[in-house]
């Protein structure tokens, strides 16, 4: 995931030869924060919460995109004959879903 950065909208941007430390809300020596010092001296901390949130994406990304159980007991059911649909349930389930998509904010 790559993320653009273009600014603040209406602040004055720093000139390339301003040096300043930038920390988050929590103190860059929190033991719940990461560092990242270039060799220009400048330094971003994030807070615990990014932190968090980039350790929740990780773990996320590690996890089976289907479930395992799920999948071999359907494929069992099919072999076997007595896996059961009911088309107008799927259809009604589709439709659910399909307006509950719709009603979501689209994130850019």
């Amino acid at each position: 995931m790559s993320v653009e950065i273009n600014g603040l909208p209406g602040g004055n941007i720093r000139s390339a030869g301003d040096n300043r430390q930038v920390t988050s809300a929590k103190s860059a020596t929190s033991s719940n924060s990461r560092s990242s010092t270039p060799a220009s001296g400048d330094t971003v901390s994030l807070t615990s919460s990014a932190t968090l949130l980039q350790e929740l994406s990780s773990w996320v990304a590690q996890l089976p995109v289907a479930d395992e159980f799920l999948v071999a007991e359907t494929q069992r059911a099919v072999a076997t004959g007595s896996f059961s649909f009911e088309p107008a349930v799927a259809a009604d389930n589709l439709l659910t879903q399909e307006k509950e998509l719709a009603t979501l904010e689209v994130q850019t």
